[in-house]
């Protein structure tokens, strides 16, 4: 089967597990933005997204692309600097993506880097809110401590659900 890695990046973490992938499967990894995805040629449809706002940051992107992907296997793995083992990833994307298209993929929540003196923006307005006027105290200690759990041993579950389709 061919396939296809397709991935936003915020921090580095989802392009490198989108290379990871793409190293491991024989796939070839795209950027969401670039024009030349190969849509037709690719069996297989992995999307890396980073967790923004609570939600993946591509949601829009699959819904508005889902017409490409929907007769293909479609997994999306997330990114985030919260752990996915205590945090409620899982339900971000249920909330975040309607059920005909949540249905038809498979999640893999995946552990990424945190590093707010790195970010811009509005990126950094953001979490500046939701640390100091939303006192969370969880994103106050994270704005302290930066994070880094990318690690490429975090993939054998997606792997092996990769290649248990072929």
């Amino acid at each position: 089967m061919s396939g296809v890695v397709i991935y936003r990046t915020n921090t580095g973490s989802t392009k490198d597990y989108a290379d990871w992938i793409a190293e491991a499967m024989g796939y070839t990894a795209y950027e969401s933005r670039d024009k030349g995805i190969p849509w037709a040629e690719a069996d297989t449809i992995v999307i890396g997204s980073p967790i923004v706002a609570l939600k993946p940051a591509l949601t829009g992107w699959i819904e508005k692309n889902w017409d490409r992907m929907k007769d293909k296997r479609v997994v999306l793995f997330t990114t985030s600097g919260a752990d996915p083992a205590d945090t409620p990833v899982s339900e971000w994307i249920e909330k975040a993506l309607p059920e005909p298209i949540r249905s038809k993929i498979g999640a893999f929540p995946l552990p990424g880097r945190f590093d707010y003196a790195r970010l811009k923006g509005a990126g950094k307005a953001m979490i500046w809110i939701a640390a100091n006027v939303m006192r969370n105290a969880d994103v106050r200690n994270q704005v302290k401590n930066p994070v880094d759990n990318v690690a490429k041993e975090k993939l054998t579950p997606l792997l092996e659900y990769l290649k248990q389709q072929n």
